[in-house]
């Protein structure tokens, strides 16, 4: 992946965190982001966009930001163990759409004119039942992504 590469620019970065937070681990994205979303507060070039379920409220923010590169953050259900993270390509993730939003983001972003490259960083759910709170694979695996990113964003 050229994730790395993409890092470096003038344009900003976009991290988006999508997720329902009253259905248990589909609620990681905005974990993620909106803990990234403090952690990153000065930290000049990174926007975070804390978007919980609503896709098209993330694509109207990424038109004001223009950013060279969308980070996003989700639960996904790619039938691998509880807790798993995969990056991948928007563009590679294929329809019926994967994530528990209703419009798919590759035809949103479409639809905006949205081209930067974008990646996906899912982890995979153990729950999505109603009820609140992350199951203890699921928040480690959010954990690490933070670090990760955390690491690579200010470093660059």
């Amino acid at each position: 992946m050229r994730i790395i590469e993409d890092l470096r620019g003038e344009k900003p970065i976009a991290i988006i965190g999508l997720g329902n937070t009253l259905r248990r681990d589909d609620g990681v994205g905005v974990y993620v982001a909106s803990r990234l979303k403090n952690l990153l507060r000065g930290i000049r070039g990174v926007e975070v966009i804390v978007a919980e379920d609503r896709v098209d409220y993330a694509a109207k923010e990424l038109e004001k930001v223009n950013p060279r590169l969308i980070i996003v953050i989700d639960a996904m259900e790619f039938h691998g163990i509880p807790g798993e993270i995969r990056v991948v390509k928007l563009e590679d993730v294929e329809e019926p759409y994967a994530y528990t939003h209703r419009i798919p983001m590759k035809t949103i972003f479409t639809l905006m004119g949205i081209e930067a490259p974008t990646y996906v960083i899912g982890i995979q759910v153990a729950s999505r039942d109603f009820g609140e709170g992350l199951s203890r694979e699921v928040k480690v695996a959010g954990d690490e992504v933070i670090e990760f990113l955390m690491k690579i964003l200010r470093g660059s």
